[in-house]
């Protein structure tokens, strides 16, 4: 379809606006870093596989960024396949319910592992959909005031969505209260895959692209020869224990999960807690991303630091018995993670140099995925085999060291731009 851009822009903004909203709700109430652990930990599912789950979606994605998401991704019409996944992402958390429901031990684990590892694969296909959808179909500003939109109506939505379905299912049984969540999240995935085909999409031109295999061999000499650039190894050095930082939520998730998994209040606690971050976090984080990138990282990761050390303090004192301490300290950690995640990413954006920077993009988020992997499997592991907090005492030292080396390795944009030139 052909069109005045902006005449298909106004057309486009309220059914993009709407299908992100529904997306950003879906996603909240039907978390993979959050909900889904804290429903392992439920059903009793060993410690080691609720910490792995995160490993085995980093693994799906990875997978899927080196074989499939790039030729997928290149289709000219990407509406319908961006519904397709949408839908595909809600049946992977129905399966995992149902399965729940009615399997046993060993057929619950499995179904969540295959469950987690689809999800990983499909999320990276789509996002490379939506960033070319978005920036087909949509101006700056009006990308910006979607995200922005997306955090919060979505963030919204799903405080109040979560709470009025506490008050309905308050007296179920914990499993029926949980699933309760998780099936609503499918609902609006659905519903936010539909509500996409409504838009007027521009069909472009058929870009040539490699094989899988073809792609990914050649993925690998250009990831090689990326260490010959200093930038590149510095921004790797300041990059890979940011990954450890990241791990925060799911492993806060999920100390939350192994303290209140039977409480009335807990799954409902962290959604809110977890939503209600997203909600801060965009607009706080970018005023302080105005002035300076190396502070919301500094801050971020100290946050992380800080909020874990208390965490971990609390288990050992006893103390850690309210479920509303680990929603705050889950709060926290969204808002800090946000900020650190948003930072890195526009850093990266000014130190890279132009023709640098897909290669490198490709070759760092590879790395960090590998990273994720191994470390999240590790912490998974010491978690089943000791307990949870010294997994997170893990997560607050590497943290006070990423804290240290953002401080040190990250400088202000002028200065890369003179030695990037």
């Amino acid at each position: 379809m052909t069109g005045d851009p902006t005449n298909l822009e106004r057309r486009n903004l309220p059914v993009l606006a709407s299908q992100s909203v529904l997306s950003q709700v879906a996603w909240t109430m039907g978390s993979p870093s959050i909900v889904m652990p804290f429903l392992a930990v439920s059903l009793e599912l060993p410690m080691f596989l609720a910490g792995a789950l995160v490993s085995v979606r980093q693994a799906g994605g990875m997978l899927s960024d080196m074989f499939l998401a790039v030729p997928i991704s290149a289709r000219q019409q990407k509406k319908r396949a961006i519904a397709v996944t949408e839908i595909a992402i809600g049946a992977c958390l129905l399966l995992a319910v149902i399965v729940a429901a009615v399997g046993g031990s060993v057929m619950v684990a499995a179904a969540f592992v295959l469950a987690f590892f689809l999800i990983g694969l499909i999320e990276e296909i789509q996002s490379l959909m939506f960033t070319d959808l978005w920036g087909d179909h949509l101006g700056s500003k009006a990308r910006m005031w979607m995200r922005y939109l997306q955090l919060g109506a979505g963030g919204l939505g799903a405080i109040g969505l979560t709470l009025v379905l506490h008050e309905l299912t308050r007296s179920n049984p914990p499993f029926s209260r949980h699933s309760t969540v998780v099936a609503v999240a499918v609902a609006f995935f659905v519903l936010s895959g539909i509500s996409i085909l409504a838009m007027a999409e521009v069909a472009g031109k058929q870009p040539k692209v490699q094989s899988g295999r073809k792609a990914a061999g050649q993925f690998l000499v250009e990831a090689r020869g990326m260490f010959e650039y200093q930038w590149f190894r510095s921004y790797l050095t300041m990059r890979l224990p940011l990954v450890v930082v990241s791990l925060a939520v799911p492993f806060f998730a999920l100390i939350a999960a192994e303290a209140h998994h039977s409480s009335t209040k807990g799954l409902t606690a962290l959604i809110v807690s977890s939503a209600a971050g997203y909600l801060v976090a965009a607009p706080l984080w970018q005023i302080v991303n105005m002035k300076s990138h190396r502070a919301v990282m500094v801050s971020g990761t100290l946050m992380v630091a800080a909020t874990g050390a208390v965490l971990v303090s609390v288990h050992y004192l006893g103390l850690d018995h309210d479920v509303h301490l680990h929603a705050i300290a889950l709060f926290v950690a969204t808002v800090a993670t946000t900020g650190v995640s948003s930072a890195r990413k526009l850093y990266f954006m000014d130190v890279a140099p132009k023709k640098q920077r897909v290669k490198a993009s490709a070759a760092i988020k590879s790395i960090s995925r590998i990273v994720a992997i191994v470390v999240s499997a590790g912490l998974a592991a010491v978690a089943h085999m000791q307990e949870v907090s010294l997994a997170v005492g893990f997560i607050v030292l590497v943290s006070l060291g990423a804290a240290i080396t953002c401080f040190r390795l990250v400088r202000s944009p002028d200065t890369h731009g003179a030695s990037a030139s």
